[in-house]
């Protein structure tokens, strides 16, 4: 009896490819047409969807963008809105720069916001971008608002560690 076929690392496998997918136009195109097939050979929208994990509403507006415009209409279409002025090369770099302290570059603040990644964008990548688009851009690279925690102003040091220290403590 034949040995059964195993991919190793399944998940692995897997995730290289959804990237190649979504990295390809070619590849997309080309698994727009391996879910048509199916459909073609009787298989449900459901099973196709479950099948490659695609949502049932995309393969129904692929099918009909097949109806409408021929094989052609599965072709990749232009992205609407304005294109990116940071290539994927330079977002990672991006990142790598945000995982370092302002100050690192010789800002005077110690932590990143939208006004001084804009300057930043600016300066070291030649790129525009208001504040309210760098906010969704420390979004994006996975990054979330922080803020520091303010003190008040004055104040006795000592009392306030001893109120930190005492606060938790019920009598």
């Amino acid at each position: 009896m034949p040995k059964k076929l195993e991919i190793k690392d399944v998940e692995g496998v897997k995730a290289k490819i959804q990237e190649y997918f979504s990295s390809n136009t070619d590849a997309r195109f080309t698994h727009r047409l391996d879910l048509i097939i199916l459909l073609c050979n009787g298989h449900s929208v459901t099973e196709v969807s479950k099948l490659y994990g695609v949502n049932r509403g995309t393969i129904r507006r692929w099918v009909c963008r097949l109806n409408d415009q021929g094989i052609e209409g599965l072709l990749e279409r232009p992205k609407a809105g304005r294109p990116r002025d940071l290539s994927k090369e330079k977002l990672v770099e991006l990142k790598g720069d945000l995982m370092k302290s302002p100050l690192h570059f010789g800002y005077k603040q110690g932590r990143w916001d939208g006004k001084l990644l804009s300057h930043h964008l600016k300066e070291k990548y030649g790129v525009l971008l208001k504040v309210r688009g760098c906010q969704m851009l420390f979004h994006e690279l996975g990054f979330s608002l922080q803020r520091p925690r303010k003190m008040p102003k004055g104040g006795d040091p000592e009392k306030r560690e001893a109120f930190k220290k005492n606060s938790g403590k019920r009598y």
